[in-house]
């Protein structure tokens, strides 16, 4: 499949040293509290944050440069870190590093771009160092840039759709890409209030569309599957929408209960009723612990949420319910990646630290 990832490795980003991961349809990060998890779902967040341009300040909003780099012990030589994508038919990968103090920085806690490589099906397109790069359109020209901003990606500054729609197919790819970590659920969040009325094609990252995404779900989507589920997840209720507005009934209860009566629980869930029964699904749904909040008894029903979607999507969960794990193998057999930390590194149940490998076959 045209854009599917393949291939995801991070190298010196906090708690890890380094990891390769070989993507499947589901990828299921397991292990304790600590041991790492958010750490490779916020590096994997990093590539959309290069992509739409906005790298300097995703870091920035990390604490600055020196706060995301591996913490445990280093060898002399230069402190870096990198990422690096393979989602056919392209290949990205971005290696960043402290800026030298004999150039005294403005913002020394900004990063610099060491090198910044695209290929496109196995050709270079992209060779860039620092603010030099090497550019190739698709039909062979070859052009070199000195003008770059050091601390920002190529796709910020790179304007040429037309020589360079390479660029642009790539970061339309990763901006399809849906990341969720966490929903508001107090009093004032927006999933408490109503949504405009308009036609939307996901949730978004606060999920303050879900009325209207629960709407067009009913009229588009496969309503009556969701409907079942959260039976399952909620006896004796029902749910509807309409517009941006969207509440609950209850057995024995003769009026219905708005968002603001809802539990978190209640919400939390139907926030990723809407990610997993989207009318226009991602390519790829990453979700970082989507079990916080929610009572074990709604652990299976998650899972046939997620079942649900990882038939149009690639999935990234990571979690550390068992509960949760086991249900998702159960349905979707697929083989989690566990972590560990050992001596304040992260790795692969099993490995040492210190050690590379890819994820096995």
């Amino acid at each position: 499949m045209v854009g599917k990832i393949q291939e995801f490795s991070v190298e010196g980003y906090r708690s890890i040293h380094r990891i390769d991961i070989k993507f499947d349809d589901v990828n299921l990060i397991t292990g304790p509290n600590g041991c790492g998890k958010s750490n490779l779902f916020n590096a994997f967040r990093l590539v959309r944050a290069a992509t739409e341009g906005r790298l300097s300040h995703a870091i920035a909003l990390e604490s600055g440069f020196d706060s995301i780099l591996w913490a445990g012990p280093r060898k002399d030589g230069p402190v870096q870190m990198s990422i690096s994508l393979v989602a056919d038919p392209f290949e990205y990968k971005l290696v960043l590093g402290l800026r030298p103090r004999n150039e005294l920085p403005l913002f020394p806690l900004d990063p610099q771009i060491k090198s910044e490589v695209v290929k496109l099906g196995g050709r270079v397109m992209v060779d860039r160092k620092s603010s030099v790069a090497h550019m190739s359109t698709v039909e062979g020209k070859r052009q070199l840039r000195v003008d770059l901003v050091d601390s920002e990606s190529v796709f910020a500054q790179v304007g040429d759709p037309q020589d360079y729609h390479y660029l642009y197919s790539l970061r339309e790819l990763v901006a399809r890409w849906a990341f969720y970590h966490e929903f508001r659920t107090d009093a004032d969040s927006p999933l408490r209030r109503p949504s405009l009325a308009t036609f939307v094609s996901r949730l978004d990252d606060d999920g303050s569309n879900l009325g209207t995404i629960l709407y067009i779900i009913e009229q588009r989507g496969e309503f009556e599957r969701l409907s079942e589920i959260l039976r399952a997840a909620f006896p004796g209720s029902t749910f509807h929408a309409t517009g941006g507005q969207f509440w609950m009934n209850v057995e024995g209860i003769s009026r219905r209960i708005d968002p603001k009566e809802m539990s978190d629980g209640t919400l939390k869930f139907l926030c990723l009723a809407a990610i997993c029964f989207g009318t226009h699904p991602p390519p790829l749904i990453a979700l970082n612990e989507p079990e916080t909040s929610l009572s074990p008894a709604l652990y299976e029903p998650l899972a046939d949420l997620l079942t649900h979607a990882a038939s149009s999507s690639q999935l990234w969960i990571t979690t550390h319910s068992e509960g949760l794990s086991q249900a998702l193998i159960s349905r979707l057999a697929c083989k989690p990646i566990r972590l560990d930390k050992v001596n304040g590194e992260t790795v692969r149940s099993g490995h040492t630290p210190g050690t590379y490998y890819l994820q096995e076959d």
